[in-house]
Order: C-alpha cells, then structure tokens, then sequence
C-alpha cells in the first residue's frame, strides 16, 4: 500500500485531507478566510447514490469545499502530568482528533495573525500566547479548535500545520498507526508546559508528542443535504467538527483490501465521492479514510 506523499514539496494535489462536517458551508468557508487566512475553496456538490454504509445502500447528497494547507504533519498528544485542556477532552470524548495547527512561519506574521483574531473577537485560552503558540476560541463556527503558532519549528518542523490527536498511550497508537495503517516513522518529545495560560489560570503540566510526515495537505469541509450518511449521523449527535483524515493511495481498493487482511475493516464507501471510511477508531480515536492519488 502506497501513499502518495510528497515530502519534496512537488507541484502535486494534496495527498492527504483532514476533513470537518458543518452545517453551513459558505458560513464556515467565508469565517476561516477572514479569521485565519486559509483558502481559497473549491466548492462542489456531489451526490452519492453509490454509497455503500455497513454493507447496506445509503444513497445522500453532499457539498465539499476544500482548501490547501501546505506541509502537514499528524501529532499525537499523551498527558503525562498536570491538567491541561488534552486531559479533559479525554475524559469527554476519549481519544481522537483535538486541533489544527496553523504555523505562520515568523514572528511577524504570527503577531499579525493574533491582532486579525483580536479584532475578530476570537481569543486565547490555551498556551503562550505572548511567546508564539496557542488554541483560539474558534469551535462556534466549524467546530474545529485551532493553534496558531509561530514558525519556531519546536512543535514538529518549521513551516508545517499539523493535525493534533490526543491518545492514552503513545506507544500504542504509533504501533497501530505505523505497522498496520501505515503511517511513516515518528519523533517524540517530551514538553514541560511551566506557567501556562489555561482560561485565564497558570497551569504547571507536561505532555508528550510525537510527529510524522503527512506531505502537502489540505482542510475539506462536507456539509450534508440530504439522505443517510456517516456524515449526517455525525453531526447530529456530535454537532459540527474533525471527522476524519483522509491518506491518498494509488489504488483505493487495493488498499482497502490490504487493510481487510490486517482486520481494519471499510465501514462506509462510495465511488462517485472517491472515498473509503474506515473502522480504526479503536486506536487513538482517528478516522482514517482512503482516496485516489492525483498527479
């Protein structure tokens, strides 16, 4: 099983999406430009009568607005001491995806980014914020939680956003993520946060994070209109938010098949959407999902 990762930077569509269900996509689309600067999006409409849920027909209607992300790497968060928001979101939701890193780069663009947030009414409430990172009150619209950070290359590499995941135990999520999904290798480290703001309270606490390679990304939204999917079912009883993260592969059902025969099973799939949903929650909480490589 290939995935189609560009680690070169080479003139390629993104080999890998994290996707977010909403339940306005011009509202959502039109919120991330102004207040993070990410698109432009492509917008489309597809309708999936082909769409196949748990060996069942679940015919729907969608719309999809993605948008790059530039380099993208995956983090994996494990609290090791202390209380900071990854240790809640454990306790509510259990493992799975927590945030979106955006790296502005430097210093000035990260200071520029925090004054348009600022000015927007979207604020801090996690982090070091006067020193270049921290999560952003941004859930009201999308449902994604957003840090913003400057280009310091301390949190995985310089230049890169990453998707962050929260996990019980590192070691166990890399196994799975590497050997069976297969994910590149990972960097760990060790991250003492002394003195940290957490709504307005310093926080003393310590966590590890590990990182790898996701190639060019991109951020898709998917807004559903009408029908039976996982999609739908989300939203009603999550509300909006990260569904999945979906890895191009030169054959998707090839990979597919390779993934059956190491018990990682398709739960939803559709031809006419190019996407395949698959059952790895178990493990770190993540959705992972396949599409057709582009060159």
């Amino acid at each position: 099983m290939a995935f189609a990762f560009d680690e070169n930077g080479g003139d390629r569509s993104a080999d890998s999406a994290i996707a977010a269900v909403v339940k306005d996509i011009d509202r959502t689309v039109e919120f991330y430009g102004r207040a993070f600067g990410i698109g432009p999006f492509e917008l489309r409409e597809v309708d999936v009568k082909d769409a196949v849920w748990h060996g069942r027909q679940a015919p729907s209607r969608l719309r999809i607005a993605s948008a790059p992300l530039g380099p993208c790497e995956m983090e994996l968060i494990e609290v090791v001491c202390g209380r900071p928001p990854h240790a809640e979101f454990l306790d509510r939701y259990g493992e799975g995806m927590n945030h979106l890193n955006l790296d502005y780069r430097d210093a000035e663009s990260y200071l520029g980014r925090m004054l348009t947030l600022h000015v927007n009414g979207i604020h801090h409430f996690w982090g070091f914020p006067h020193s270049g990172f921290c999560y952003v009150d941004s859930e009201a619209i999308g449902g994604i939680t957003f840090e913003v950070m400057r280009g310091s290359g301390h949190a995985g590499k310089k230049g890169h956003n990453h998707l962050g995941l929260v996990v019980a135990d590192t070691d166990r999520t890399i196994a799975y993520f590497r050997d069976v999904i297969g994910l590149p290798e990972f960097r760990t480290n060790s991250f003492p946060m002394k003195n940290a703001t957490y709504r307005d309270k310093l926080i003393d606490a310590s966590f590890k994070a590990s990182f790898t390679d996701l190639g060019k990304g991109s951020l898709t939204l998917i807004q559903p209109l009408e029908g039976e999917s996982p999609f739908a079912d989300f939203l009603g009883n999550r509300g909006e938010g990260m569904h999945h993260l979906c890895l191009a592969v030169d054959d998707r059902d090839v990979a597919a098949a390779g993934l059956s025969a190491k018990g990682v099973q398709a739960v939803w799939s559709s031809r006419a959407a190019d996407l395949t949903l698959l059952d790895t929650q178990a493990i770190g909480g993540m959705r992972f999902a396949l599409k057709s490589a582009t060159t």
